[in-house]
């Protein structure tokens, strides 16, 4: 072979090695660069979509505070160099590295959700990739997510890789320059070894290996050079296969379930998650099937994503029902993108991710249903229940309320509750307290509107709800109750009234009999021709006199225990009250029983309504009286009833023994009879309403009860000791009244009042109506008559110029005095009225007077009090 030749072929040979060992390292380069860069990328889609599928329910509900966090914690992830989430007005919601994303697709971000999944956008001079998505649910886009991937550690493998193939190739190149000198025997066997191995190399073989030869030393360097550059790409191979199977890793580890489908809907590829998730054993099973045919529940579900697919290119939020192939129902949130042929716009496949939300739907559902079950319960509640928040703002009005406001809750919830419910207002003060210290406040006997007759109870708590404080107001309507209350205790006085008839009866023959008595005596002495001197028929007639308000007393006794009025707490002094029950039960009870009363020495003042106060004492005393007439044959009748009256200071052994005083000083009124006693299942029971010890209707076992109850209203307790044979002490506790004493006034006998002017007298008692005749004409009145309301009427009409008053009866045949005013006060407007009643003064008496009659007097009356009330009528 020439030298020319030689020199030819060497020449042809290091230009074709150059030109190939050039083509192998840019090959691999380039192809290492779009291998690295297209991973990344990828990569970065998923990091993006995930990043946007986890944000859209923040966004959603607009709760923005965790985004900060979430972006931290994300920007820690590999590769991610900066994030910025930001709303649709590009207003930046959190970020970290702004600097590294401005400037950068700012005018293309609004494109995202409108018809592109992902913008891209590679800065290889910046060695920044850049990928922007949108945060939406369903077709709301609700925001941007824009992340920053760092390129610089991948640029700099394919720099390197670049380097290390550059050096490689001349090295080879030099080898080649040196076996071309070689003779073309010894040249061509190694040549065409080569040009096989770069072939392979060429097709991306690498995991290969030059045998060395030992008679050309240039072409075993080359060899070995190849084998070094061959070993070098296919580290970087496995670089890239070790990168795409971490990803791989991930893709199959992911919780959410990930898919990839054909544009038809057939499953190519599937993550272990989403196979579990549609009732497959392995992701294989999954291969194949087709999503939306197979496992879509029905078309109905598949119509909205191909709907949503075709308009935008994405879906993401929607929520169909799946069909496993277990042959269970799911209910998945569903976000996929389509990836379409860059010319055409064709749909090459689906890919997107699935996460099984049955269970939150299952808790919504269960949610709402107690939520209604509870709304029923508040709803049906026949007490008004209203919640405010911490401002005062109605967060609910229940149908009660609206019952008895008449405002509906739509025009009620939302507003403050000052403006809805005025009434309320009176109450700030407690809504202050209890958003301060959250204590409860409980009213009693509430009235919603001045002048209403329905009475309440109210309840406010304090109540949390969403984190939020706020209260809670019941109000229950206790006027029905408290009317069957009243009622309860009215039977009950009634009771004791007749217990009590009997022995009232004999006082009254007594009084009657000492008036009488005495009226016979004056007449037999009269009709004897015995002249009566004036002291002796002074004294006849006081005897008479005592005997009379002897009986009015009773009367009025009896009038106070039976009336029925509305409960007055007011002073009473206990010495008093047990004065006038001693009375009656020295008058009633029988003769057999002793009793003595040892009263306070002082007054004995407490805070309570007179009539239950003497309601109470008369329950006991008559108990009392009972136990000591029951006895059986051959056992002694009757024994001693003690009541005894004192003070008693509260010290630490007084509270220990009485847990439920309250204040430093109690009246202690003991109750103590000698009678048969009680063993002590009988004492337990004693307070229980109904329970009685009587025979069957000799008793309704109501009086204890109600005693107990009256004594615990006014603040008090009671005890009871009791052994059977040995008798009974009821012991009440009553909280002690202080009072400065007052200076008592003398007492002054003012002379009778006389006048002039005409009275109608209106009564239909003819002694009633002729003795306040005379006793009128001998004031110096003229005096008209009538016998009953309606004549009173027709007398007043025709003589109403000269009547300067009317003296009224207040219960009468025909026509009721009641009655009577109303047609007078038609005639005269002015008409001035005397009201008069064998009754006390009670709810009948004061609905007359509210109609405007000047004044009340109570039979019987003296003709001092008759004189002063009619002038005081005629001056008014």
């Amino acid at each position: 072979m020439s030298f020319r030749l030689r020199s030819h072929l060497l020449a042809y040979v290091s230009l074709v090695t150059f030109l190939l060992t050039a083509a192998i390292v840019s090959l691999s380069a380039n192809r290492f660069q779009e291998h690295a860069v297209r991973q990344l990328i990828d990569t970065g889609k998923i990091i993006t979509a995930n990043a946007s599928f986890a944000l859209a329910d923040h966004l959603f509900a607009e709760h923005y505070a965790p985004l900060q966090e979430f972006v931290r914690k994300f920007s820690k992830q590999a590769n991610v160099a900066a994030i910025e989430i930001s709303d649709l007005d590009g207003n930046i919601l959190a970020a970290t590295d702004v600097d590294k994303l401005s400037g950068h697709l700012v005018a293309n971000t609004g494109s995202v959700g409108g018809g592109e999944d992902f913008l891209v956008q590679v800065l290889p001079a910046e060695e920044r990739l850049i990928i922007v998505t949108a945060i939406s649910i369903e077709q709301m886009v609700l925001g941007h997510i824009r992340v920053c991937l760092d390129m610089e550690e991948m640029l700099a493998e394919v720099a390197q890789v670049r380097r290390q193939g550059i050096l490689t190739g001349l090295l080879c190149w030099l080898v080649a320059l040196l076996l071309g000198a070689a003779t073309l025997k010894m040249v061509t066997r190694p040549v065409r070894r080569f040009v096989k191995v770069t072939e392979k190399i060429s097709r991306g073989d690498f995991a290969m290996e030059l045998p060395a030869t030992s008679r050309v030393y240039e072409l075993d360097k080359f060899a070995a050079a190849l084998t070094v550059m061959t070993r070098a790409i296919a580290q970087r191979e496995q670089s890239l296969r070790s990168s795409e199977e971490k990803f791989r890793h991930l893709f199959e580890r992911a919780m959410e379930g990930i898919f990839v489908t054909d544009d038809t809907g057939t499953i190519l590829d599937a993550n272990p998650a989403c196979a579990a998730m549609l009732g497959a054993t392995k992701a294989g099973d999954l291969l194949g099937r087709n999503l939306f045919t197979d496992f879509f529940s029905d078309r109905q579900s598949v119509e909205p994503f191909q709907k949503k697919m075709a308009a935008q290119g994405f879906v993401q939020g929607l929520e169909p029902t799946l069909r496993t192939m277990s042959g269970t129902t799911i209910v998945a949130a569903l976000s996929c993108h389509a990836v379409r042929e860059e010319t055409t716009g064709a749909i090459l496949r689906y890919e997107g991710m699935l996460r099984d939300i049955t269970a939150r739907k299952e808790a919504e559902q269960e949610v709402a249903r107690i939520r209604n079950y509870l709304n029923n319960i508040i709803e049906s509640m026949p007490s008004m229940l209203v919640t405010v928040d911490h401002d005062s703002t109605i967060t609910q009005w229940n149908s009660a309320a609206y019952r008895l406001s008449g405002i509906p809750s739509s025009q009620a919830i939302g507003r403050k509750i000052w403006d809805v419910a005025p009434f309320f207002q009176k109450y700030s003060s407690h809504f202050k307290e209890i958003s301060r210290d959250r204590p409860p406040v409980k009213l009693h006997r509430e009235q919603m509107n001045h002048g209403s007759d329905r009475i309440f109870n109210m309840t406010l708590f304090p109540l949390v709800a969403n984190g939020t404080d706020g209260i809670a107001i019941r109000l229950d309507d206790i006027t029905e109750l408290e009317t069957k209350e009243q009622q309860l205790r009215q039977a009950q006085k009634m009771e004791s009234v007749g217990t009590l008839a009997g022995g009232l009866a004999h006082d009254f023959n007594n009084v009657l009999g000492g008036i009488l008595g005495n009226l016979s005596l004056m007449q037999f002495r009269l009709a004897a021709g015995e002249k009566i001197e004036g002291a002796r028929l002074q004294e006849y007639l006081d005897r008479m006199n005592s005997a009379g308000n002897r009986a009015a007393d009773l009367v009025r006794q009896l009038l106070t225990l039976s009336r029925q009025q509305e409960i007055d707490l007011v002073p009473v002094d206990l010495n008093q009250s047990i004065r006038h029950v001693i009375k009656i039960c020295e008058n009633s009870l029988d003769k057999s029983v002793e009793i003595i009363c040892r009263p306070a020495p002082a007054e004995a003042r407490v805070l309570a309504d007179p009539t239950q106060i003497e309601q109470v004492i008369l329950n006991l005393c008559i108990n009392a009286g009972h136990a000591m007439t029951i006895m059986r044959q051959n056992e002694a009748w009757g024994g001693r009833l003690s009541v005894e009256l004192e003070v008693v200071e509260v010290d630490e052994a007084f509270r220990a023994s009485h847990p439920e005083a309250g204040g430093t000083s109690y009246w202690r009124l003991s109750v103590q009879d000698t009678g048969v006693g009680m063993n002590t299942k009988t004492v337990s029971k004693i307070f229980d309403p109904f329970f009685t010890t009587k025979e069957q209707g000799k008793g309704t076992g109501l009086g204890l009860a109600m005693a107990y109850n009256i004594v615990k209203q006014l603040g008090g307790f009671m005890d009871v000791y009791s052994e059977e044979g040995m008798g009974s002490t009821f012991t009440v506790y009553l909280p002690q009244l202080t009072v400065e004493a007052q200076p008592v006034a003398p007492v002054e006998r003012p002379e009778v009042p006389r006048g002039q002017g005409t009275i109608l007298v209106v009564d239909d008692d003819d002694l009633i109506r002729s003795t306040a005749t005379e006793i009128l004409q001998s004031l110096g009145y003229t005096v008209l008559t009538a016998k009953n309301g309606r004549e009173a009427v027709d007398v007043y009409r025709q003589q109403q110029h000269a009547v300067s008053a009317v003296l009224l009866d207040m219960v009468m045949p025909v026509m009721s005095g009641r009655e009577a005013y109303v047609e007078m006060k038609k005639i005269n407007s002015q008409v001035k009225v005397l009201l008069v009643s064998g009754f006390r003064k009670d709810s009948r008496i004061d609905e007359v007077l509210a109609l405007g009659v000047r004044k009340f007097l109570q039979k019987p009356y003296t003709i001092q009090k008759l004189a002063t009330a009619l002038q005081e009528v005629i001056a008014d």
